[in-house]
């Protein structure tokens, strides 16, 4: 069974419960590439559906299967009449989108007010019932007209947002049905990333897009930014210092994760060189949406740049080409590590001679600005220096001062310069206007203002490392002088200085991040940090301080024996360090060196515990026996940044274990400090970063916030995307998939993989050949595109685009690819869960047979349908986009996508010429891609009208479209959708479709005559035998097509009229009907509609209740001019239409309109006017008169069709709650539009309030725009008509057999009559071999017994009573002279032809001699002695029959040669003549031997013979040349003789006879009249009867009744004669016999060519038949061939008219014939030859 079979019992199973099923079954080609799906719609339209995952040849049991059970469950589920589609399909079919209503578009100023306005209880609940049996028609509504795309309107936009220009780029939000412009300009850089995020209650917020985009309209953007629905800029706070290569937007957390090839935010870059370095972000950055600022990661990045994001449940994963994260020391913040300033030898130059303002150290650690001891000045215009000198070398890397503004003076310019070599060296400040970092080495400029100015030290560490102060020399002031209120300086390195103020000496280094034992040094002075670090000690700790050491650190001494004792054990420091960010450290401990003390035998072993974090803690023992001072590493961890809550700790005491020297009586540790050192966190991520989706630092205590995978990718691995999904395996495990270039060490995966399970693994064990760039998890399968072409193990090839089945864990192609590399696949979310979007650098994509594909346009972007397995249409965009976002896996309110470029258009969706509005509401596109309506060659596009064809009401419809276009299969100007393809119709249509229309199963196109291309402006089709209906063609004035155009054809209901009108003067050149003409179809004949006809052309017709309405200019001489004229079939006259006359200008558009109880008909009539601005206007006729409506709309518009539809089927997001349309109440009297109804009007209008859109609502005075259109050059389209899908016009046709039944019946009446004919003709046969054998015997009898007085046969072959019959026959051949002679004069010849035909005397029917010879000649009958020598053939007939039977027989038996010309009648001719001829030798051979026979008795016994073959029709085809007269020689020349027969020939018996010539002499049977040519003819028989069967009898029998009955049979000849012709080679040759007969010898045969002419034709030209002619109807003339015909009239080519006179007394018949029946010049001879 196939596949087709199946569907088809499936859909029959489920029709038996009265609902609709419909089956999607992939190409039975594609085993394994396709899916297959059951639907079940029931009668109130909810619907159920059930994919059945991937096709196999099996699957159609599971579809049956699935029906039976959706069969079950329907019944209860369609019970619940509020019960929802959860996803509606894309379409259908399998190739043409359908977009599932996902919601309404709601996109900040695009989103429509949902819903008509809610109404009072009362008047709601009668309005539900009202409007539900107004809007019984539940069809689709086609939509037509002149563009490539078509949006839902948006109110806040005028309708021309979707013409855009490709000069700019664009950003546009897509959805459903509706597209939005969100923002444009000129830009530097284009745009490849995009995410939206939404508010708490599903609807859109805002869009951020990013790239390598740096300016858009002369602002300057980072790289990245967003923009919310009313177009409002966030520039993210600079964005980023480089590209953009991924966005990811996380509605949970509101952050806006940004992955690409930059270093830092600009923010970060540009709030403080200090933190330059700390914010660094490496690739990775996140932006807090809801509070606009950059949130600080736990690391600084990574080392390589962020190609894609994708989340799998609170982990968001960061894909790249990097390895590790950058959070070492390097990127910690310079402001972390400050000097003392206070403890170092602080010297200034020029100091100020102002008292308390001269003292350098008055700006360290100070907190009041330019007052006296907190401010440092220098002397009146003089340059100075601030001077700092370390006790000990130091690498600076910041310096920070705040100017001075004490009365009006200032630094204005400073140099730094390096102690003690006085080096320049060069700084960088951020630019305060620019806010970018400038350098400076001579000046560096300060601001006059209190803030902080920050340097910072950009040399080498090699040159910094080696000074050991610094120099500030001002070179520039403000004011009087320069001078400080504040400085500050940092350091990197492994320490800072640390001083005893008391002894202004540096006693030690302090490290970074260092927490000490004596908490009195974990406090610095000047320290602004909020968390200090700090030190308790807890049991008998002492400090010590050592000469050889630089500071003091704690020691604990015990007794040996007390070391395990509580107290000792409790003895322990705790120290807390500031951690200043989460992260990764090495933790350093700083131990003295015993020999400070000479303590090196009580030294022992420190207990060390790290407690990292909340839940985590580390333990060790530290060996303390160092003899020098040593710094050792203990621990390598992660610690969580330092808080108010938290902070790690470190605890220090005595090992239990610990052990001394046996000398030693006690034991001692010492506790210094620990430092803390910012590490890497991982360097081991190979392409792949796990980030937790909060990154608050609350919850950074527990753990780092980011990670690799457990088990990754190998080194070196580059990952440029990622998706999420739940595999559909039997595991159903959450995954991650990745792609990029990556290969497993053990041949396991390549470049694409999976993540689950906490490791990665190969997919179906196999991996991809070339690089995965993007992908996409839907509907439980992968889908990737890049540049490969195929699977790694060659298993299966692919082209750029893949899909992975994650059920039966296998690799599919979409079918047969792409052309290029796919650079994004994305879930496009407003077209339903099932379609993935492709875009990139392709511009072609494959469809059909994966073997065989048939390539289609793509323009970078594709559209898969993952249930239907096939490509489908795409949101337009006019140019390959840089970028499409969307999201699948919301489930919002309003699904929207994103997209980015330079476009010259865009809509929702791509339609080229037609849409449907569905009964869902949803506007869908009706084509397969690749199957579109495209332009002309000329490049010409529209659709003006379609039509739902459908026969009658009881047939499904198709739709067909005309106008100007052409579809793939070569189909001009009309197409008809067949399975989502545009096409063919039928040919011959070259000029433009103006209108369709159907009565029954004519199709009707009408349109712009174009005669170059054959289109004379109408043409009907059959629809059912798929042919041109054969009528007059409606032409012009001038008598062609020239100018016709067919504006509409209209039909009569319950009628067989068909009205047409237009532009045209004559139907068929010869009936007059200008403008408008009726065609009945049953006739198909013209008629004018009435005898007073319409002057001026007709644009429009509409039928109505009770009459017949056209529009056009109708201007009747000096009479007022009409735009509106009436037609009533009653009294079949043209009226005035009442009120028409007051009409501003000529009508464009009638529309039928509702008039609610009324019977009268009404309808809604669109013009322009007559005044300059050609304004559109707008009225209506109630039935009785015309009302001019309010209809305010710009003069710019042209309204191309109104249409009255049921406000139900109105998508509820059309109208607002501005546009409310409230029920009317009983009261309302607004003659515009009844209740219930809204006007849908089509066009290119500019409305009121400044909006252009293609299709409106008009109602109540108000206007709701609804559809937004547009071409592919950019500029706004128009939508030409919008039609519903409703049953046909029912019309009266005759009804006609089918052609199937028709063929059948025909076959079954030619096989009867065959089997009538067959049975009688065996009959016949057997009648007449019974006559003839009775017949031949008595003949036979007769003759033998007057030769021979009854003796025997003679050489055995004559039996005695055939003996007897010969005699009888010889002895009564004299007395039968006379009547031979008589009975020959009326004998007619019948020409030699195998056209020529006889009649049986039995039947009636025309009998054939096919077996006579050609130029065979005629005996003269009235010779006696030809009537002897046939009468001595009669006496053999029987003998020479019996023996030519069986003879025949046997050479038939063993023959190898064709003889299906040989009929049964002509065997028993072709026996008769043999046996003749035997006869008559034999009478030869007895009258040469006994002499006693004299010639009168062989004349006589000749003319018996003659008579009885002419009786028997005996066909005699031989003739001898030379020789006389033989009967009166008496005897016959043998010699100069050549055979009469040709061996050739195809009749057996002139085969046998040719044989029997060629084995020796054989004597003629008779003497023979010659002719002209001196050869003896024997004549043709003539048509027999039982008279002359009579006849024959009687005088072979010597009885004297046998004159009576030769006589019938001569009366019979006659009248036989006149139904009979002669051809022109009998009459030539007849002319030649009676130029050489004697006179008074009269010529046989009568042939209508000898005839004299009738005066009365004289006139006339003579032809001769070629043919037979048969006249089957009354008024054609029948003839024979070779007839003469006088023609009459040759007007017509293929008829003429004609006269045949068929002889003297008889009446001329006159008729029509065939012209190619004749011929001017008479047949040769030759040509009857031909005919034989």
């Amino acid at each position: 069974m196939t596949d087709s079979r199946r569907s088809s019992s499936a859909v029959a199973l489920a029709r038996t419960h009265n609902i609709n099923v419909k089956l999607f079954l992939p190409d039975s080609r594609l085993d394994t590439v396709s899916s297959a799906t059951c639907s079940i719609q029931n009668n109130d339209g909810t619907s159920h559906a059930r994919t059945l995952g991937y096709w196999r040849r099996t699957t159609w049991l599971q579809c049956v299967a699935a029906l039976v059970l959706l069969l079950l469950v329907s019944p209860v589920v369609a019970a619940d009449s509020n019960s929802a589609v959860a996803d509606a399909p894309l379409q259908e079919r399998n190739t043409s989108p359908t977009p599932a209503p996902a919601g309404n578009t709601e996109l900040g100023a695009l989103l429509f007010e949902k819903g008509i306005a809610e109404e009072d209880s009362s008047e709601g609940e009668s309005e539900s019932d009202e409007e539900e049996s107004q809007s019984s028609d539940d069809g689709s509504i086609g939509i037509v007209g002149a563009f490539n795309g078509v949006s839902s309107f948006s109110p806040n936009s005028s309708g021309s947002a979707l013409s855009l220009n490709n000069t700019m780029t664009s950003f546009v939000a897509l959805s459903q049905n509706a597209v939005e412009l969100l923002a444009a300009g000129s830009s530097v850089g284009d745009v490849v990333a995009a995410c939206a995020l939404y508010k708490d209650d599903g609807t859109f917020a805002k869009a951020y897009f990013g790239g390598t985009i740096s300016m858009l309209n002369s602002t300057t953007l980072g790289y990245v930014f967003g923009v919310d629905a009313a177009g409002n800029f966030d520039a993210m706070t600079g964005g980023v210092n480089g590209p953009v290569n991924a966005l990811y937007c996380d509605d949970k957390t509101q952050l806006v994760y940004v992955g690409g090839n930059f270093t830092n935010t600009v923010s970060g870059l540009t709030t403080s060189v200090a933190t330059m370095r700390s914010l660094s972000t490496g690739g990775l950055a996140v932006y807090k949406a809801s509070q606009r600022t950059w949130q600080a990661l736990s690391f600084h990045g990574l080392d390589g740049p962020v190609f894609d994001f994708a989340k799998m449940k609170d982990n968001v994963y960061a894909v790249g080409a990097f390895a590790a994260t950058v959070d070492n020391a390097t990127y910690v913040p310079l402001n972390t590590q400050p000097v003392d300033l206070s403890s170092c030898k602080i010297t200034g130059g020029n100091n100020a001679d102002t008292a308390g303002f001269n003292d350098p150290h008055n700006i360290i650690c100070t907190t009041g600005r330019d007052s006296v001891g907190n401010t440092w000045l220098m002397r009146d215009k003089l340059p100075g220096y601030y001077r700092i000198d370390f006790p000990f070398k130091t690498t600076p890397s910041l310096l920070r001062l705040m100017n001075t503004l004490y009365q009006r003076r200032g630094t204005k310019a400073i140099r730094v310069e390096a102690v003690p070599n006085n080096q320049a060296l060069t700084m960088s400040y951020l630019d305060p206007d620019t806010r970018t970092e400038m350098f400076c080495t001579q000046s560096c400029p300060m601001l006059q203002n209190y803030d902080w100015q920050e340097f910072r030290f950009v040399d080498n560490d090699l040159t910094l490392a080696n000074i050991t102060g610094v120099t500030v020399n001002i070179v520039d002031w403000y004011g009087m002088g320069g001078g400080f209120n504040k400085i500050e300086l940092y350091q990197r390195g492994k320490y800072f200085i640390f001083c005893y103020y008391a002894a202004s000496v540096c006693a030690f280094l302090r490290p970074y991040a260092r927490i000490y034992a004596i908490d009195g040094f974990n406090s610095l002075p000047c320290s602004t940090q909020a968390i200090r670090p700090s030190s308790m000690v807890r049991g008998s700790w002492q400090r010590t301080t050592a000469a050889s050491y630089h500071g003091e650190y704690l020691t604990l001494s015990v007794n040996v024996n007390d070391i395990n004792s509580e107290q000792v054990q409790n003895a322990t420091v705790t120290m807390v360090p500031f951690v200043p960010e989460s992260g990764f450290y090495k933790v350093y401990m700083t131990i003295p060196g015993c020999q400070n003390t000479n303590t090196c035998l009580q030294r022992t072993s420190a207990k060390v515990t790290w407690l990292m974090d909340g839940g985590r803690s580390i333990l060790t023992t530290v060996t303390q026996h160092n003899l020098e001072d040593l710094e050792i590493e203990l621990f390598s961890g992660y610690a969580p940044a330092s808080s108010v809550d938290f902070s790690s700790v470190i605890y220090v005491g005595i090992s239990p274990n610990a052990t001394v020297d046996p000398q030693a009586t006690s034991a001692e540790v010492v506790v210094d400090s620990f430092r803390l050192e910012r590490i890497t966190s991982y360097t081991d991520l190979n392409g792949v970063l796990q980030m937790f989706e909060n990154q608050s630092a609350n919850i950074q205590r527990n753990g780092p916030l980011y990670s690799p995978l457990v088990k990754g990718l190998p080194a070196g691995s580059v990952v440029y995307t990622a998706a999420y999904g739940v595999s559909n395996d039997t595991q159903q495990d959450d995954t991650l998939f990745l792609g990029g270039q990556f290969q497993d060490a053990n041949g396991g995966y390549s470049n694409v993989a999976q993540y689950r399970g906490k490791s990665v693994g190969s997919l179906s064990d196999t991996g991809i050949q070339g690089i995965v760039r993007s992908m996409a998890f839907v509907d439980a399968s992968l889908f990737i595109g890049g540049s490969f072409d195929g699977t790694s193990d060659g298993s299966q090839a692919l082209n750029n685009v893949a899909e992975f089945n994650t059920t039966d864990q296998k690799w599919y192609p979409l079918v047969g690819g792409v052309n290029n590399t796919v650079t994004e696949v994305v879930p496009y979310s407003p077209f339903g869960s099932r379609a993935v979007a492709f875009t990139g650098a392709f511009h072609s994509l494959y469809t059909g047979d994966v073997s065989d594909p048939t390539e289609i346009r793509a323009n970078g972007l594709a559209m898969w349908d993952t249930l239907a397995g096939g490509w489908t249409n795409t949101p337009y965009l006019q140019s390959s986009p840089s970028v499409l976002y969307a999201d699948a896996y919301r489930n919002k309110v309003d699904n929207t996508a994103l997209a980015a470029g330079r476009f010259s258009a865009a809509a929702a969706l791509e339609a080229n010429g037609a849409v449907l509005l569905s009964p869902q509401q949803n506007i869908q596109a009706i084509d397969m891609m690749g199957f579109e309506l495209q332009p002309t060659p000329d490049g010409q596009f529209v659709v003006n009208t379609g039509l739902w064809y459908a026969k009658n009401s009881d047939s499904s419809s198709a739709l067909i479209v005309g106008g100007r276009f052409s579809t793939l299969d070569g189909a001009t100007n009309v197409a008809r959708l067949d399975d989502g393809k545009w096409r063919k119709v039928l040919d011959g249509v070259g000029g433009e479709v103006l209108t369709l229309n159907n009565a029954a199963n004519w199709l009707f196109i009408g349109g712009v005559a174009n005669e170059s291309d054959g289109f004379s402006g109408l043409t009907v089709l059959d629809m059912d035998r798929r042919k041109k209906v054969n009528i007059q063609q409606l032409q012009g004035p001038d008598g062609d097509s020239t100018g016709v155009r067919i504006n509409k054809v209209a039909i009569r209901k319950d009628t067989s009229m068909v009205v047409v009108g237009g532009n045209f003067a004559t139907a068929g050149g010869m009936l007059s009907c200008p403008y408008i003409c009726t065609l009945d179809i049953n006739e198909s004949q013209w008629s004018p509609l009435s005898t007073s006809t319409l002057v001026g052309p007709v644009v429009d017709m509409l039928f109505t209740e009770d009459s017949f309405v056209v529009a056009g200019t109708f201007k009747n001489g000096t009479q007022p001019t009409l735009y509106l004229q009436q037609y009533r079939f009653d009294d079949n006259s043209w009226i005035d239409v009442p009120g028409a006359d007051q009409l501003p200008g000529p009508v464009t558009v009638l529309s039928a309109a509702s008039n609610g109880e009324e019977t009268t008909a009404s309808f809604y009539i669109v013009g322009t006017s007559s005044d300059s601005d050609a304004a559109p206007y707008f009225a209506k006729f109630d039935g009785k008169s015309i009302i001019n409506l309010p209809f305010t709309i710009d003069a710019k518009s042209i309204i191309h069709g109104v249409l009255e539809v049921p406000r139900s089927r109105i998508p509820n997001s059309v109208l607002g709650s501005s546009r409310k349309l409230s029920r009317r109440s009983d009261s309302d009297s607004s003659p515009i539009v009844p209740s219930g109804y809204v006007l849908a009007i089509s066009g290119d209008l500019y409305l009121p309030n400044g909006h252009r859109a293609s299709n409106a609502f008009f109602y109540n005075d108000k206007w709701a725009p609804f559809l937004s259109t547009v071409q592919d050059n950019g500029l706004p389209g128009f939508i030409s008509s919008v039609f519903f899908e409703i049953p046909p016009t029912n019309v009266y046709q005759r009804q006609r057999l089918s052609v199937a039944l028709v063929i059948l019946i025909a076959i079954a009446i030619a096989l009867g009559i065959t089997f009538l004919i067959v049975f009688i003709g065996l009959v016949y046969v057997y009648l007449r071999n019974r006559r003839e054998a009775a017949a031949t015997a008595s003949a036979a009898s007769a003759a033998l017994a007057a030769t021979t007085g009854g003796a025997g046969t003679t050489k055995g072959l004559i039996n005695p009573t055939l003996v007897g019959a010969a005699a009888a026959a010889a002895a009564a051949g004299g007395g039968l002279l006379a009547a031979g002679a008589r009975h020959g004069e009326q004998h007619r010849s019948v020409v030699p032809t195998r056209d020529t035909w006889g009649n049986n005397a039995l039947t009636g029917e025309r009998v054939s001699f096919d077996n006579i010879a050609p130029n065979t000649g005629r005996l003269n009958s009235g010779s006696p002695t030809a009537l002897g020598g046939l009468a001595a053939a009669a006496g053999r007939q029987a003998a020479v029959s019996s023996d030519t039977y069986v003879h025949h027989d046997a050479k038939k038996s063993n023959a190898k040669y064709d003889d299906t010309n040989e009929s049964l009648e002509s065997i028993f001719e072709s026996a008769a003549a043999e046996a003749e001829a035997e006869a008559e030798s034999e009478a030869r051979e007895r009258a040469a031997s006994t002499g006693s026979i004299g010639a009168d008795v062989a004349a006589a016994g000749g003319a018996a013979a003659a008579a009885a073959a002419a009786a028997y029709k005996m066909p005699i085809p031989r003739h001898y040349n030379g020789g006389g007269d033989a009967a009166a020689a008496g005897e016959l020349s043998d010699t100069s003789r050549s055979s009469m027969y040709r061996p050739d020939s195809t009749n057996p018996f002139e085969q046998r006879m040719a044989l029997r010539e060629s084995q020796g002499d054989f004597p003629p049977a008779g003497p023979f009249g010659n002719g002209e040519d001196g050869v003896g003819h024997i004549p043709m028989p003539s048509p027999h009867s039982m008279q002359a069967e009579h006849a024959t009898a009687a005088a072979l029998a010597g009885t004297s009744a046998g004159m009576g009955l030769a006589g019938m049979a001569a009366k019979s000849d006659n009248k036989d004669n006149r139904r009979r012709s002669e051809s022109a080679s009998t009459r030539d040759t007849e002319g030649a016999f009676s130029a050489s007969r004697p006179s008074g010898e009269s010529s046989v045969g009568g042939s209508s060519t000898n005839l004299p002419i009738r005066d009365s034709l004289k006139q006339y030209p003579v032809s001769y038949a070629k043919f037979t002619f048969s006249s089957r109807e009354t008024g054609e003339l029948g003839f024979r061939a070779g007839e003469r015909v006088f023609v009459i009239d040759q007007s017509d080519e293929i008829w003429w008219m004609g006269i045949v006179d068929h002889g003297p007394n008889q009446p001329l018949e006159q008729g029509v014939f065939p012209a190619t029946y004749v011929s001017s010049d008479p047949p040769k001879s030759t040509e009857w030859s031909e005919l034989m």
